[in-house]
């Protein structure tokens, strides 16, 4: 359950759709390294569970997320293989993204135009000095809806992302500080460290 969680948390890229600001976007992010603070709130509840770390994206879909507060965790991501390791529990797991995951984390079709616009609607509008490119699935059944993502056109990075998955809870991601030339290819692949279990995932 928990590395469901967590891949389902990395659902912040989901809604890549048509061309536009977001595909910008996602040119930009490339080679990028950014602070995050992650904010969960759970259906029924006004306080929210916050998290925040940094992040380095590759030649999408390659990411590496490193939490730092409250717990420190590792997600990487190298295009086909994801490794989630939490060092206090000692353990981590290991799986492959098969097509059926991929349509549950939409965020790995971040190059594929074709397979975007597959699965997700889109539409961009102006807000102040942002543009909000706002997402959804056409599986009404999907497990991410309501996908806000904000861009800075100036610079065309993601500042925000917003999303509510379909049990009613809400995930905000606010992204600062980027920078370059961080992406090594090494950051995108994980050796498990001595007497770490390895785990598949289900």
């Amino acid at each position: 359950m928990r590395i469901t969680a967590m891949l389902l948390t990395l659902t912040f890229v989901a809604g890549v759709a048509a061309a536009g600001e977001l595909d910008n976007a996602v040119k930009a992010m490339s080679g990028n390294e950014a602070q995050f603070t992650q904010h969960f709130t759970p259906k029924g509840f006004k306080t929210a569970q916050s998290e925040s770390g940094s992040v380095v994206f590759g030649t999408l879909p390659q990411m590496r997320w490193s939490y730092a507060k409250p717990e420190q965790k590792l997600f990487v991501f190298d295009g086909a293989n994801s490794w989630f390791y939490i060092p206090a529990d000692k353990q981590v797991t290991v799986g492959r993204i098969d097509d059926a995951r991929k349509r549950e984390l939409p965020f790995l079709l971040l190059g594929d135009v074709a397979a975007r616009g597959k699965y997700f609607t889109m539409k961009e509008a102006r807000r102040g000095n942002s543009v909000i490119a706002t997402l959804q699935p056409r599986d009404a059944s999907a497990m991410i809806r309501n996908i806000d993502i904000t861009i800075a056109p100036s610079t065309h990075l993601i500042t925000r992302v917003e999303y509510t998955d379909r049990e009613g809870n809400r995930t905000a991601f606010d992204f600062s500080g980027y920078r370059g030339g961080a992406a090594r290819p090494d950051l995108f692949r994980f050796t498990p460290p001595a007497g770490v279990q390895v785990v598949k995932a289900q």
